[in-house]
C-alpha cells in the first residue's frame, strides 16, 4: 500500500497550514467521515476515517456492509512519518466511526458495523493490521471518533444507544494491558436516558440552557478525566463526559459524571449541591475534540469556531457556522483561552471544516478534520481529509 498524498509545495509542516491527508477521486460519488488522529513516539501520525456512498461497493480492499440500511462501508487508514506533509494507505477496514489508540506497543481502532463493537490491532504502529474482531455482536450501537480514554488500569469509550424515541448514553470498559482482542475483555455500562430525560429534573441548570424549545439531543459524546483536586467535581473513580448537544444555541455542550466502577451516569453538582448539567465550551454546538496535556497542565479543546453573531434555533446548527477550526485551552473547563484558528474554509460547502481530532506531536499539535470539494453540495458531503500543525501550542497557553 504506497499510496501517497503530498501536500501542497507552499506548505511547510512547521506552518500550520493544512495538508491533504486524502481527497476522493473525482467523479466518484463517495463522502468522507469525521476522522481520529493519533501520533506514536517516534513522530509517526496515523489517521483513520470512513468512506460512504454508492461507489464505495466498488472499492478495493476490506468492505463491510450494512444489512439493516443495506449500504456498503469501508474505512482507511493513512499514515505519515514526515510531520503530517505527505500520507499513504495503510489499511483498508471493514467498519466504521473508528478510533485510534494505543496500549503498550500496540495500537488499536476501534469502531463499529451494524451497531455492534469491532477492533483491529497493528502491532508495529499501523505498518500492519489483524483481521476486523466482532466484539459484542449486534447492540444498535452509534459510536463517534474519538478519544478512547485511559483512566487507572482501564480504557474508557463512550457510545450511543437508541432509547425512547431518541439517544441515551452508554459506557464501554476495558482493562489496559490485556488482550483486548477478547470479547471478554469488554464490559457495556447501562443505557442512560435521552438527554432530555435529564433535563427536566433539573430545570434551570447550567445558565437555563437550551433555548426556544428546541429538541435537546446528545451528540458526539467526549470522555474526560478532571486532574485537577481543587476542581469541585473532581472525585475518585469520577470522569465526564462532554457532549456535543442539539439545544438551539452555539457553544454549548452537556455534561454528566460517569461512575468509573459502575459505569452509571448522573447530573454532576455544584459544591451548594445544585445540579448542573450545561455548560458554555467552544464549539459544543458540533463535534469536539477534548483532551488532557500533562506538560502544560490543561486541557485542550478542538472545536468549530461558528457563526460570528449569536444564532439561536435552526441557524445554530447551520452549515455556515462549519468553515473554521480553532483551538482552545483551560485549566478548568469553563473559562476558555482562544490559543488560535488552525483550518479555515471558504463559503458553501466546499468551503467546510469540521470534526477535528488532535494528538500532541512533540512540542505541535497535530489536528485531522473532514472537508469539502467541489463535489460537495451539504455537509454530510465532504470529500478531503485535512491535516494541520498548531507549532510550539503550549506557548500559546497564557
Amino acid at each position: 500500500m504506497t499510496e501517497e498524498h503530498p501536500a501542497a509545495p507552499a506548505e511547510s509542516k512547521k506552518s500550520g497550514g493544512p495538508a491533504t491527508v486524502f481527497a476522493v477521486p473525482a467523479g466518484k460519488r463517495i463522502s468522507l467521515g469525521a476522522p481520529s488522529l493519533l501520533a506514536l513516539a517516534n513522530g509517526k501520525l496515523l489517521v483513520a476515517f470512513d468512506q460512504t456512498g454508492p461507489d464505495v461497493k466498488d472499492l478495493g480492499g476490506k468492505k463491510g456492509h450494512d444489512e439493516k440500511r443495506k449500504r456498503w462501508m469501508q474505512g482507511r487508514v493513512m499514515s505519515s512519518g514526515d510531520g503530517g506533509v505527505t500520507w499513504k494507505l495503510a489499511a483498508t477496514f471493514p467498519f466504521r466511526r473508528a478510533s485510534l489508540f494505543r496500549d503498550g506497543g500496540d495500537v488499536y481502532l476501534l469502531g463499529e458495523a451494524s451497531g455492534g463493537l469491532c477492533l483491529m490491532r497493528s502491532p508495529d504502529g499501523g505498518a500492519s493490521w489483524s483481521a476486523s474482531m466482532d466484539l459484542t455482536g449486534d447492540v444498535d450501537l452509534w459510536l463517534a471518533p474519538t478519544t478512547v480514554l485511559a483512566d487507572g488500569e482501564s480504557w474508557y469509550v463512550p457510545g450511543l444507544v437508541p432509547v425512547g424515541g431518541a439517544m441515551g448514553l452508554t459506557v464501554f470498559r476495558a482493562p489496559r494491558g490485556a488482550s483486548l482482542m477478547n470479547r471478554k475483555a469488554w464490559t457495556q455500562g447501562p443505557v442512560s436516558p435521552p438527554l432530555a430525560g435529564f433535563v427536566p429534573a433539573v430545570a434551570g441548570a447550567g445558565f437555563g440552557v437550551p433555548a426556544d424549545g428546541s429538541p435537546v439531543l446528545w451528540r458526539d459524546p467526549v470522555l474526560v478525566k478532571i486532574q485537577d483536586a481543587r476542581h469541585p467535581w473532581h472525585g475518585a473513580g469520577a470522569l465526564h463526559v462532554a457532549g456535543a448537544t442539539g439545544c438551539g444555541r452555539q457553544h454549548w455542550a452537556a455534561w454528566l459524571r460517569l461512575d468509573a466502577k459502575e459505569l452509571t451516569l448522573a447530573v454532576p453538582r455544584t459544591p451548594g449541591g445544585e445540579p448542573w448539567c450545561w455548560l458554555p465550551l467552544p464549539g459544543g454546538h458540533d463535534k469536539f475534540d477534548l483532551f488532557y496535556d500533562e506538560p502544560s497542565h490543561a486541557h485542550w479543546l478542538l472545536g468549530c469556531r461558528g457563526s460570528r453573531g449569536v444564532p439561536l434555533g435552526r441557524e445554530a446548527s447551520h452549515e455556515a457556522g462549519l468553515r473554521r477550526i480553532g483551538a482552545w485551552t483551560s485549566e478548568n473547563l469553563m473559562e476558555w483561552q482562544f490559543a488560535g484558528g488552525v483550518v479555515a474554509g471558504g463559503e458553501g460547502p466546499a468551503g467546510i471544516r469540521c470534526d477535528p481530532s488532535g494528538a500532541v506531536c512533540g512540542n505541535d499539535l497535530a489536528v485531522a478534520c473532514r472537508a469539502g470539494g467541489p463535489g460537495s453540495r451539504n455537509a454530510r458531503e465532504t470529500t478531503q481529509v485535512l491535516c494541520a500543525l498548531l507549532p510550539n501550542f503550549r506557548a500559546k497557553n497564557g
